[in-house]
């Protein structure tokens, strides 16, 4: 029999033909596995980028809804700058932010060195205008440990640097910027 122009035959549960629907421009035939007839769909990939947030006032900023599957985070400060605590950064599932288990330091090149096991940490000097970024990376998804790497210019003559890893205990879906008072700047995430 005739068919549609750009339609695919394939079979259905029952072995009998089908004809496959004519996706559109630039969209790719995926498998929706056995038992189920293929279609096409938009490719997704890259980078998605988050809400650039204003750090001029507040002692928080959560990046929420990450969607299942991400493996990679960027937190990204520009001009950023807040009173003379520790910058800190949270992780958490559908469960919240969890501040415990996190094996992290943090340190700038005055060496001065600060330890936590309620977050992430750098170690920002009081009064700098910050910029850099902060990287989370997926290690092992069966259960959910992420691992954190930062470096951050503290002002003219100084860095700052952050590492350490946490696991989780259901998958990844928020992220908390905090640690005191911001009053100036701006963070934004991008994920994959």
């Amino acid at each position: 029999a005739a068919g549609t122009d750009g339609n695919i035959i394939s079979y259905d549960t029952s072995g009998n033909p089908v004809a496959v629907a004519t996706g559109n421009d630039g969209q790719v035939l995926t498998s929706s596995g056995a038992g189920a007839v293929c279609a096409f769909e938009t490719l997704t990939t890259g980078f998605t980028l988050g809400t650039d947030t204003a750090t001029t006032s507040g002692t928080s900023v959560t990046f929420g809804s990450i969607p299942a599957g991400t493996k990679f985070i960027i937190i990204m400060f520009e001009d950023f700058s807040m009173d003379s605590s520790p910058l800190d950064i949270t992780i958490g599932d559908s469960g919240g932010l969890e501040t415990s288990g996190y094996v992290a330091s943090g340190e700038d090149n005055d060496s001065l060195i600060v330890t936590s096991t309620s977050e992430f940490i750098m170690e920002p000097e009081a009064g700098g205008v910050h910029a850099g970024h902060i990287f989370l990376t997926l290690k092992d998804a069966s259960n959910f440990t992420w691992v954190m790497s930062g470096v951050m210019k503290q002002g003219p003559n100084l860095m700052g640097f952050g590492a350490g890893n946490k696991s989780l205990s259901a998958e990844l879906t928020q992220v908390s910027i905090s640690g005191g008072t911001f009053d100036a700047g701006s963070v934004n995430i991008t994920y994959m």
